[in-house]
């Protein structure tokens, strides 16, 4: 009898057993199950501690080794393999052979290593040797790395590579400096650093620094290569594991498909949330045996970016919460068509054309709009929504750091932008706009979309933390048999485009859905509510 294949997303952490099971292993299969998949182990040494000391480590043997990587494999196909605690030369060495091997048999798996290296004036030289097999064999097969400062400045040092000015002092130089040197993407932990205060809040911050996603097909899915993250800054002494299970959160978001970036934010909140929670075990420190996901936009970490977006102070113009049937449409002709069946909220996108060719149909869009008391955004061309006195500008993430957004601001234009995961939606959010369009939920054939489809998993948890900020638009991909399911998540409009367009009977199409979904509020019960609110 054949056995159904799982489709639970496999996590192989390798690293050593903690006696008090704060760290190591047991921190590595507590964090990996936060994201819903499951964490596989390889032991790489058993350690006698407790959180005053380290009194014994056994490293297993390579010859153990092999048989429980066999036997993982010979059952699982791991979407990530996350490293810890190696405990000799010849495990890196091993480790490094295998990791090459295992990516010509599965092209897609990413390695996430959270090193564990010695203060220099404690390292012996069976640890120099470690070090040297860590950026000799190990880093090459690396994707996300995740040192603390003085494991980074450890990593740089035994290659004889001097530190950049200002990398002491500044951990967005040494940050940089160890991608650039080592070509992998590098989270820098600022548990070690001194906090920073940010917006008027002291903070502790990590900083991200990666390979530029246009130059590397491998993770053209990133959406950025460099930003800072952090919460307020926690002392609490209970706090054994900190790092593996930081590690251990991103690699099971990456194996349920979250990129780096989102990865990281979200693995940030859970262990912000757990570091308030933490208490003692027994008599000593205790570790992070509280993990789940955010459940409110409190619980994220702040976002600090290199990016031209500029700040603005106030918010743009409101949008209704439920903005309800939102199809996206490629000209006049379809707008008016869905205008006259009852539609309410509507894009116009239509690409590609010198402003002087598409602004008569921006005057009509306009025009419509106002005649069907309807809320229309024009795709893109910002400047002719300006000129025209459009009810909105809808933007991409390329046409975002273009646009003027305080000519938008201050011309009274509603602002939607696109979204393609966390990390996006929270710096969009920074920007105040009037919603946030969360996609692309399916796979589109409407666009060539590096970002991977975000599903309804994605979108719920998207919902929940975005819900109190702004209106908020599910987009891409979505079916009118799919429109039920994307509504259970609690979103409040939903972007339809393929759906209603290459409908055989549109009206119909049309009238079911606006059943379904709703038209949003009127523009007149919209006004009245921005005016009690203003």
């Amino acid at each position: 009898m054949n056995q159904a294949v799982s489709t639970t997303e496999v996590v192989w952490a390798i690293g050593g057993v903690d006696s008090l099971a704060l760290a190591g292993i047991a921190a590595d299969m507590r964090a990996v199950a936060v994201s819903g998949a499951h964490c596989a182990t390889i032991v790489s040494c058993v350690t006698a501690q407790n959180s005053q000391r380290l009194i014994a480590c056994e490293a297993t043997p390579i010859s153990l080794m092999e048989q429980q990587w066999l036997a993982l494999s010979q059952q699982t196909t791991p979407a990530v393999v996350k490293v810890g605690l190696l405990a000799n030369q010849a495990q890196v060495v091993w480790l490094a052979n295998k990791l090459e091997g295992l990516r010509q048999q599965v092209a897609s798996i990413r390695v996430i290593y959270d090193p564990v290296v010695k203060a220099s004036a404690d390292r012996s030289d069976q640890d120099v040797e470690i070090l040297h097999g860590i950026v000799n064999h190990l880093l090459p097969q690396v994707d996300l790395l995740t040192p603390n400062a003085d494991e980074a400045c450890a990593l740089l040092a035994i290659q004889n590579e001097k530190l950049t000015d200002g990398a002491i002092d500044d951990p967005k130089v040494l940050v940089r400096q160890l991608s650039d040197h080592f070509k992998v993407n590098v989270l820098l932990k600022g548990g070690h650093l001194t906090p920073v205060k940010e917006q008027g809040v002291v903070l502790a911050l990590d900083y991200y620094s990666g390979l530029e996603p246009t130059q590397h097909q491998r993770f053209r899915s990133e959406p950025t290569a460099e930003f800072a993250l952090g919460l307020p800054w926690c002392h609490n002494i209970n706090s054994r594991g900190t790092g593996c299970t930081l590690a251990s959160l991103i690699a099971g978001l990456v194996a349920k498909q979250y990129t780096f970036c989102d990865a990281i934010v979200i693995a940030k909140a859970v262990l912000g949330q757990a570091l308030t929670q933490s208490q003692s075990l027994g008599s000593d420190r205790g570790g992070l045996l509280s993990l789940t996901l955010p459940t409110s936009f409190e619980q994220l970490p702040l976002l600090l970016t290199d990016t031209n977006l500029v700040s603005l102070e106030n918010e743009f113009a409101s949008c209704p919460d439920k903005l309800g049937l939102y199809p996206v449409v490629a000209d006049c002709q379809w707008l008016e068509r869905l205008l006259k069946l009852g539609v309410k909220t509507i894009q116009i996108r239509a690409k590609d054309f010198a402003d002087a060719d598409i602004e008569p149909q921006i005057v009509k869009a306009v025009a419509l709009g106002q005649q069907y008391n309807a809320r229309v955004f024009i795709n893109d061309y910002w400047r002719l929504a300006i000129k025209h006195g459009a009810y909105g500008v809808h933007l991409g993430q390329e046409d975002m750091v273009e646009a003027n957004l305080i000519a938008i601001k201050q011309a009274g234009l509603r602002l939607g932008l696109s979204t393609h995961g966390v990390y996006e939606a929270l710096v969009a959010n920074q920007l105040a706009p009037s919603y946030i369009a969360l996609g692309h939920i399916y796979a589109t054939q409407t666009k060539d979309m590096p970002s991977r489809p975000q599903g309804l998993e994605k979108l719920a948890l998207q919902v929940e933390l975005l819900k109190t900020q702004r209106a908020l638009v599910a987009i891409g991909g979505i079916s009118a048999d799919r429109v039920d399911d994307i509504l259970s998540s609690g979103i409040g409009s939903v972007a339809l485009v393929t759906a209603i367009t290459l409908a055989e009977d549109v009206a119909g199409t049309t009238e079911q859905l606006l059943e379904l979904v709703g038209a949003g509020e009127s523009l007149v019960e919209a006004s009245v509510c921005e005016d009690e609110h203003g």
